[in-house]
């Protein structure tokens, strides 16, 4: 799926800075599939991977903070030093630090990564107060200093429940997708559409995360060998990548993570032992990061950005930033690994 997820982090770049005369998948339904692949991922690592919960904590603690701490210290630097930065500037910060509680909040969810959806909701008031509001664009999320890891917030929330869920049978989980998915499709029916509080509420999102891990399921009982359905179903959910955003604004939350759910059987089955597809999966992570920082450089020095100049560059980065962290991780990974016998697609590893 490395090559699905690095198209789709080029959809959240093209979302925010638009590139390409295209109705491509809207940058948040983008990330909404990326969820449904997580739990995949994350289905297929526990049963191949690690022994124990702890490994399997300590394998995406570093897989996922030390990248992003070097973001966020960057991000830093750079409204600190430069006054650059997607939302806002330096003399706004230094109203901001006068104000303890927004700055408090905003800080402790920038470090934990944990929370951070919460920041679109809340605005402080002129007495220092801090209110929960349904929308507004002076919301605390335009003072985070990486914008877009409220998705991270929601990824580690998955993660720290995933050891339990894929030991669910599937009668189990299908309920509590069931429950997730209703309920979006309530608020999505509902007055509450509007409120930015939903739109990154776990709860509802988990039927993409839960769903995730049915799709490995389903992989797992397929047949060892490719087919020609398997091509099929990658140039069909490209396709439908490049198109998405033309479908109606009701569906967009559900369009495209579904087609991803239902194919990802046979697009990782096509691609599992293709490196070069491991590769950009991997790039695809610090391209998500860095995108929104390069954007902003861009704009503060330059009155009429190329976008396809900033791709360029903000993959460069990317693969940078793989570079240079990937042997620590990876070395760090084969310490804590207990490998096991990864089961063939006829053997039940996971409770049906």
């Amino acid at each position: 799926m490395g090559i699905i997820r690095i198209i789709l982090a080029i959809a959240v770049f093209n979302s925010h800075f638009p590139t390409f005369d295209l109705p491509i998948v809207d940058g948040h339904e983008a990330v909404l599939s990326f969820f449904a692949i997580s739990g995949f991922y994350m289905a297929l690592i526990l049963d191949t991977s690690y022994e124990t919960t702890r490994s399997f904590y300590a394998s995406r603690f570093m897989a996922l903070y030390p990248m992003y701490l070097f973001t966020l210290t960057l991000s830093v630097a750079l409204i600190v030093s430069l006054d650059v930065h997607p939302m806002n500037c330096a003399q706004e910060l230094k109203k901001f630090l006068t104000d303890p509680a927004g700055f408090l909040l905003v800080s402790f969810t920038s470090l934990f990564i944990v929370g951070q959806e919460l920041l679109f909701s809340l605005v402080r008031l002129p007495d220092g107060s801090i209110h929960f509001v349904e929308y507004s664009r002076h919301a605390l999320w335009r003072l985070a200093p990486v914008l877009q890891a409220w998705s991270l917030s929601l990824e580690v929330i998955f993660y720290a429940m995933v050891p339990i869920l894929v030991r669910f049978k599937t009668k189990t989980l299908l309920l509590l997708i069931a429950a997730s998915l209703c309920a979006k499709i309530l608020i999505v029916m509902s007055p509450f559409v509007s409120m930015k509080f939903f739109l990154r509420f776990f709860p509802l999102e988990f039927w993409l995360f839960g769903g995730g891990i049915l799709a490995y399921r389903v992989h797992k009982s397929l047949p060892d060998r490719q087919s020609g359905l398997d091509s099929f179903a990658f140039l069909l959910l490209v396709g439908l990548i490049c198109v998405a955003n033309d479908v109606d604004e009701y569906l967009e939350p559900f369009f495209l993570p579904m087609l991803v759910l239902f194919t990802m059987p046979c697009i990782f089955r096509a691609f599992r032992r293709s490196r070069l597809d491991k590769v950009l999966g991997q790039i695809s992570y610090p391209f998500y990061l860095i995108h929104f920082i390069v954007i902003a450089i861009f704009e503060t020095y330059q009155d009429e950005p190329n976008g396809c100049v900033l791709l360029i560059i903000t993959l460069m980065g990317a693969m940078l930033m793989h570079t240079l962290f990937a042997p620590g991780i990876a070395d760090f990974k084969r310490r804590i690994k207990q490998t096991r016998p990864v089961p063939s697609p006829g053997q039940q590893a996971i409770p049906s």
